[in-house]
Parts: structure tokens; sequence; C-alpha cells
């Protein structure tokens, strides 16, 4: 992966956050019944709290996140999580596998390929991702996006819920693979996957694990 070409920042007050924006999205992708959930990379946990699922296993690389995750006040005691490298740690097969900003920090083929496995045979892996602009029409999404990234941080100022991008002991990588690069992996490791660019540098695939016959 190549390192991912800095964005045209706003001021600090008009900055909010993408993957906050994505969550509602993500959710809805989620088939209407859930046993077993597994999100990876996840963070401070608040997509782990949201998913709709008996159990949810929730992984991340990061000691500090796990131990900030688990001491909120609003965690279930329906949610496991663990301080791990998800291409190493044992793990089983879940319905549900989703990976919120957090495939980038993988190899690409490496990652893709360790989450497909722990999908369950008929379970679904939703991804939503940032990906490195490299194409024209990158560059023609750039000039939909910057705009709308300033009317949505003015409008998070006003209301009072912007100037949070991150929260900063969030680990961040400066790379990130292109969309032609994920297409092709995908193509090979999830095929019939669903890919679609958003604004906001991201995109997202959806993915069905085929069953067994």
């Amino acid at each position: 992966m190549r390192e991912k070409q800095r964005k045209l920042q706003l001021p600090e007050k008009l900055r909010w956050n993408h993957n906050e924006w994505y969550r509602r999205w993500l959710l809805r992708q989620l088939p209407s019944q859930v046993s077993s959930a597994l999100d990876v990379g996840c963070g401070l946990g608040d997509l782990a709290r949201a998913l709709k699922a008996d159990e949810v296993t929730a992984i991340d690389a990061s000691a500090r996140m796990i131990e900030r995750a688990s001491a909120t006040s609003a965690t279930s005691d329906r949610i496991k999580w663990i301080h791990g490298d998800v291409l190493t740690h044992d793990l089983g097969r879940y319905d549900v596998v989703t990976a919120e900003a957090s495939l980038h920090h993988l190899p690409l083929r490496e990652g893709l390929t360790r989450l497909a496995e722990l999908t369950k045979p008929g379970g679904t892996l939703i991804v939503v991702g940032l990906y490195m602009m490299a194409t024209r029409a990158d560059m023609a999404m750039e000039l939909v996006t910057l705009p709308a990234n300033a009317v949505v941080g003015l409008a998070k100022a006003i209301n009072g819920t912007g100037g949070k991008p991150h929260d900063t002991e969030m680990p961040v990588v400066n790379t990130a693979p292109t969309l032609p690069e994920i297409r092709a992996a995908a193509a090979e490791i999830t095929p019939g996957a669903r890919i679609r660019r958003h604004v906001f540098w991201r995109y997202s695939l959806v993915w069905r694990a085929p069953e067994f016959h």
C-alpha cells in the first residue's frame, strides 16, 4: 500500500467524525437476526455496542482502546472485548463481521482473507474503509467531497457536535489501498462482494459468504 495523501484540512472547529456518518448506513446492512458478530478494530467500541446481535466479540490491536472501550458505562455484558491481532488471534466464525475504518491497518489481501475466513457460511461481511485517491473518478469525487465536508462541518459546529474528527488516542496509519486494488483483491477473495465509492473518503464492501452445499 502507498502512503495516503493528506486531505485539505478544515479549521479544528469544523472537523467531524466521518466514521460516525456512515455507521447508521453500516447498521442497516445487518441481517434481521444475528446470533454472533465480530467487530474488527473496534476502537472505543461505539460500533460494537450498536450491533444488534446476541453476542458480540470486539477486537483491537491497541490495549489502550480495549481498556477504554471495556470500561465505559454503556458497555453491555453481551460484548467480549479482546486485545489482540485479528490476523493471529484464535477466533471463531461469526454471522456478521464488521470492519469500520480498520482494514487499511492490515495488509489488504491478508486482512481481507482473514475477515472472509471469520465469516460463517451464509454470514455477512461489512467493511466501511478508507482508500487512497489514484484515478480520475477519485479526483472528480473530490470536487464534491471537499465542499460537502465543509458544509457538514459548519452545520455540526452550529449545533455543537463539530470539532471531533477522532479520539486523540486512536491509532492512525498514513497508508491505504486504492479502489482498483481493493476491487481486485475482493474479486479474488470475496467474489460477488458489492463495493461502492462514497463521499468523505470512504468505500463500502458488503459480502455474503457462500453457504455449504
